[in-house]
């Protein structure tokens, strides 16, 4: 990335991140409260650390660390211990508190994942959908073709309108008519970069469980049975966080889920699948680095030494999206030119609009936009299928 950085975006200048601390944040954590079977000792804590967002500061301790990720909040700390939640960069913030929950709900002791009752729901309350979308993806031939395809990725991409920090989600997925428009697509050039030259692997960062889980199952799973790709790489999260991110029990217990309502197709669906994950052509990966409050440009060799060299990486979601571009005030209309070289990879970003940050537009497409919808940066009704433009 270029060497005059604009600032990065925080709740002291951004209308959406205030809202997120004023508003947002205190319904997430009185929800994890009804939701959730928690000491009076968890519950006081919760409110206390509602508190400390609205009046307080970044407190300068390291108790509530994991061994495993120590270094990236002591970094952390380092940066913005003493200082207040609004005044420090909003996705560092943002990912700081939902660690925080983690630990006061005690996750890795006592396995207790606050979101997991939201999460599960929103699958279960969309049975006929999940149903008839394996009806048709099991007739489906072993083929690829393009239509098809285009379709499970624009499956994916309206899935993660259905994001459950939000106060009200979209369902585009499901409901055609909340799907405004794709303001970026490159899905050709993803596309071309899958059915030719050499088999690629994809290595898929995943955002939501729920319906946009299912929804890039099926993405994946077309991509496999067709050979298009000879492995795919989902990484999800180490722990619970941002309410409904995926970690690698949510995908079990999806599958699980969908094989109990003993409806012929998901149980194919779901066969094929565990097939896969046991030939080792669907690995399912996670690391706390995923968790962390740090942006793409500093991932760790950890991870970025098992891409393949033929390997294409998908970015699902908006805070994937923002942790690519480290979340700052880039004008709508800065290039992407160079800028996702540090990746070093041809790469995809599948997203809906969710928060105030998107690149790559023309100052038309801009005033378009805002004259179409005010809310348009925010509300989840507008997406894009993003490639890095060196390699198209």
């Amino acid at each position: 990335m270029e060497a005059n950085l604009p600032r990065p975006i925080s709740a002291a200048t951004s209308p959406f991140a205030a809202f997120t601390f004023n508003v947002r944040f205190p319904f997430i954590i009185n929800q994890i409260k009804a939701n959730n079977l928690l000491a009076p000792s968890q519950r006081n804590k919760l409110d206390d650390l509602l508190q400390e967002i609205a009046v307080g500061a970044v407190p300068q301790r390291e108790d509530v660390f994991y061994a495993e990720d120590r270094v990236y909040w002591q970094t952390f700390l380092a940066a913005h211990a003493g200082k207040r939640y609004v005044d420090i960069p909003f996705f560092e913030a943002e990912a700081y508190i939902y660690y925080r929950v983690i630990h006061i709900v005690d996750y890795k002791h006592s396995g207790l994942d606050p979101f997991y009752r939201i999460k599960a729901d929103s699958l279960e309350q969309h049975r006929g959908f999940a149903e008839a979308a394996a009806s048709r993806h099991m007739q489906q031939p072993p083929v690829f073709e393009v239509t098809y395809f285009t379709s499970l990725l624009h499956a994916a991409l309206w899935g993660n309108s259905a994001d459950l920090s939000q106060l009200e989600t979209n369902d585009a997925l499901v409901n055609p008519a909340l799907r405004n428009n794709l303001v970026i697509d490159d899905s050709s050039a993803l596309r071309r970069l899958l059915t030719t030259g050499p088999t690629k692997e994809l290595d898929f960062i995943a955002d939501n469980a729920g319906l946009e889980l299912l929804a890039d199952l099926f993405l994946i799973d077309y991509l496999l049975t067709t050979g298009q790709v000879s492995r795919v790489n989902l990484h999800l999260k180490a722990y619970p966080t941002f309410v409904s991110d995926a970690t690698i029990p949510d995908v079990a217990g999806h599958l699980a889920i969908l094989r109990s309502l003993r409806h012929r197709p998901l149980t194919q669906f779901v066969d094929r699948l565990e097939s896969y994950r046991v030939g080792g052509r669907l690995q399912l990966l996670d690391h706390p680095f995923w968790n962390s409050p740090c942006h793409f440009t500093s991932l760790p060799q950890a991870i970025t030494q098992g891409f393949n060299r033929n390997t294409v990486l998908i970015f699902k979601g908006d805070a994937n999206y923002r942790r690519l571009f480290e979340d700052r005030e880039w004008p709508y209309t800065t290039s992407l030119e160079g800028m996702l070289e540090y990746l070093k990879h041809p790469c995809f970003s599948i997203r809906t609009l969710k928060s105030e940050i998107v690149l790559g537009l023309t100052e038309h497409e801009v005033r378009r936009l805002f004259d179409a919808d005010k809310d348009w940066l925010t509300n989840g009704k507008y997406g894009l299928i993003m490639g890095n433009p060196t390699y198209f």
